[in-house]
């Protein structure tokens, strides 16, 4: 497969990734504050401040960066590790860059009381092993793998 193919897909597979995660963002309680979060950092707003197109920008935007990311890391990997490595290796060390990150990083800025910032974070837990999941489906799906 050409190299623009392999990005092409992995791109689709990022906002595959982004839409399917939304709906376990709509089912939680928290609902879409880790995308309002991750859009009050980048306009240096308050959360409240932040609204909802921006979020969801913010939110999809990500997913389909996250699926050119893999897409670079498949084209440079595939070669020697095949496809499937080349997928669920990037796929997988992305997801818990971006747990970890969101978790560790931006969420303790948002000025959330402990309480609030532990249900923020266990909820994006879910999402993002969701991402995740569907990121890697789709793009061994349109792989071929």
């Amino acid at each position: 497969m050409s190299t623009v193919t392999t990005l092409a897909v992995c791109v689709a597979a990022g906002l595959a990734g982004a839409l399917v995660m939304d709906v376990p963002m709509v089912l939680m309680p928290e609902g879409f504050t880790p995308a309002a979060v991750a859009a009050s950092k980048l306009q240096r707003r308050p959360v409240e401040a932040v609204s909802t197109l921006a979020a969801q920008v913010v939110h999809h935007g990500t997913g389909v960066v996250g699926g050119l990311g893999l897409g670079v890391a498949v084209v440079a990997l595939e070669p020697r590790f095949g496809t499937w490595a080349a997928v669920v290796l990037p796929a997988t060390v992305f997801t818990v860059f971006i747990m970890n990150f969101f978790g560790f990083v931006v969420l303790p800025t948002a000025g959330f009381d402990d309480d609030r910032q532990e249900a923020t974070f266990l909820q994006w837990l879910f999402s993002a092993v969701v991402y995740g999941a569907t990121v890697t489906a789709v793009a061994l799906f349109g792989l071929g793998a």
